[in-house]
């Protein structure tokens, strides 16, 4: 219960109050259990007061003036401060555990480092106020004005803000673990290191978000707006993101183990680092995605797809890449030791400094390549790098006699034109039988030669022959420039 003598000097005004204060630092006021509203001191009496480290338990200080009050460090515990006015009060490191805020102004309060545990905040203002470091836990916030507050390192874990505008809200590093915050709008805040562990963010807004080295283990981000927001270093491990809005959205070494990316598109994300060792890469594809860096060792890979794919530095020591398309991926510097290539179309792959001692090239991975297991410095881009082809079909089939005409023009074509080195990779007679010629450049794979090949092809059958039943048509180009 209260302290009468306290009640009595606090009746004396607010200068012999805060007088009495300065001459007796070493006494704690008890002015707990009272019913300030009845005691017919005026609201105005308790503006600019000071109450620091006063007994305010289950206190009721309804419709009362305490702008400007120093409440610092005071026990306010299920305290009520119905309809009061606590803008710009001082309450720094009180205790207000279940304590009743309905239709309270705390606008501009500090509150930094506050124990508001389980405290009601019914239509109560919050603009501007300072909960750097509070404890909000299991607080209910829904439908608060928060806008300017200051949240940051604050324990938020368990409370409700479900639906709300948080853009003017600082919430870098606080703890939003068990947070609610389905259909809050967190667009383009700063929210790097925050722990959102097993927070509710389905459908909320974080587009252009800064989510670096977040804590969003186990989160609910279904339905969520992930566009262009930044989750490098973020732990998603466990989270859903099912039917999220990924675009241009960066998870670059982002932990994602036991995350469902099936639905995903990678080819509109960022997944430079990320370690795919404890991801079920089963059904995902890898076309025209960006994975720099990213870590493969030992994953079974085979058949997948990463055409278009930049893989720059990423790890596929000892992966399974049977039957894997590697069209046109771009593989500089990455690690390929031990790796199973076998059947891998390999159509335009870029090698450049690739990083390999050895490869397996059939089915079971048994048998390394070179059997000394120790490839020489470029030695595995000089024999598997991708070389200019010109391939070319021959619509009314082949003959035996193709092979040695092919040979002709060779031959012909390279003594008028040395710097093509063009050489004769394959001729195919089954099927649709074609002819594949390569180049030492690129740029040379083109209309003029195509036209100068066909030109000689036509003479020379002419010459053999064959007549003229072998028209123009017989020799088109129907894929004019492909790689192996």
């Amino acid at each position: 219960m209260a302290i009468k003598a306290h009640l009595k000097i606090l009746k004396q005004g607010v200068p012999a109050w805060n007088q009495w204060r300065v001459e007796h630092p070493s006494i704690t006021p008890d002015l707990s259990k009272q019913n300030f509203f009845k005691l017919g001191l005026g609201a105005s009496d308790f503006k600019g007061i000071d109450f620091r480290g006063v007994d305010f338990t289950r206190t009721y200080l309804h419709v009362l003036d305490l702008s400007h009050a120093d409440f610092r460090n005071a026990d306010l515990s299920e305290a009520n401060f119905t309809s009061s006015n606590l803008g710009k009060a001082d309450l720094r490191d009180a205790t207000f555990k279940g304590t009743i805020f309905r239709l309270t102004d705390l606008s501009n309060a500090n509150l930094a480092g506050a124990d508001l545990m389980k405290a009601e905040f019914e239509n109560a203002i919050l603009c501007g106020a300072n909960l750097a470091g509070a404890d909000l836990r299991e607080v209910d916030l829904s439908g608060i004005d928060l806008s300017r507050a200051d949240l940051i390192s604050a324990d938020m874990s368990g409370a409700n803000l479900s639906g709300m505008d948080l853009r003017k809200v600082e919430l870098k590093t606080t703890n939003l673990s068990g947070a609610v915050l389905q259909g809050a709008n967190l667009h383009g805040m700063d929210l790097r290191g925050s722990n959102f562990k097993n927070a509710d963010l389905a459908g909320a807004d974080l587009s252009e978000a800064a989510l670096g080295g977040a804590n969003l283990r186990g989160v609910d981000l279904r339905g969520a707006d992930l566009t262009r927001a930044d989750l490098a270093r973020a732990n998603l491990s466990g989270a859903d993101i099912l039917g999220a809005n990924l675009v241009d959205t960066n998870f670059s070494e982002a932990n994602l183990n036991e995350v469902d990316l099936s639905e995903i598109d990678f080819s509109r994300l960022v997944f430079d680092g990320v370690d795919f060792t404890g991801i079920d890469t089963g059904k995902l594809d890898f076309k025209k995605s960006r994975l720099r860096g990213a870590n493969f060792n030992g994953l079974d890979l085979s058949g997948k797809n990463f055409s278009d794919a930049d893989l720059r530095g990423a790890n596929f020591a000892r992966a399974n890449l049977y039957e894997a398309n590697l069209n046109r991926a771009d593989l500089e510097g990455a690690d390929f030791t031990g790796a199973l290539i076998g059947r891998t179309t390999k159509y335009d792959w870029r090698i450049k400094g690739i990083q390999c001692s050895y490869v397996f090239c059939d089915r079971e991975g048994k048998i390394p390549f070179p059997k000394n297991r120790n490839f020489k410095a470029g030695e595995f881009e000089r024999l598997f790098e991708a070389v200019p082809t010109l391939r070319v079909v021959l619509e009314d089939g082949a003959s035996p006699m193709d092979v040695f005409i092919m040979d002709k023009i060779i031959q012909a074509i390279n003594k008028r034109r040395p710097e093509l080195e063009l050489k004769l990779e394959s001729f195919n007679s089954r099927g649709r039988p074609h002819v594949a010629f390569t180049v030492a450049r690129r740029e040379d794979c083109d209309e003029a030669l195509h036209n100068e090949i066909r030109a000689a092809y036509e003479a020379r059958i002419s010459e053999a022959g064959r007549g003229p039943a072998q028209s123009k048509e017989t020799l088109k180009n129907k894929e004019r420039v492909e790689g192996r």
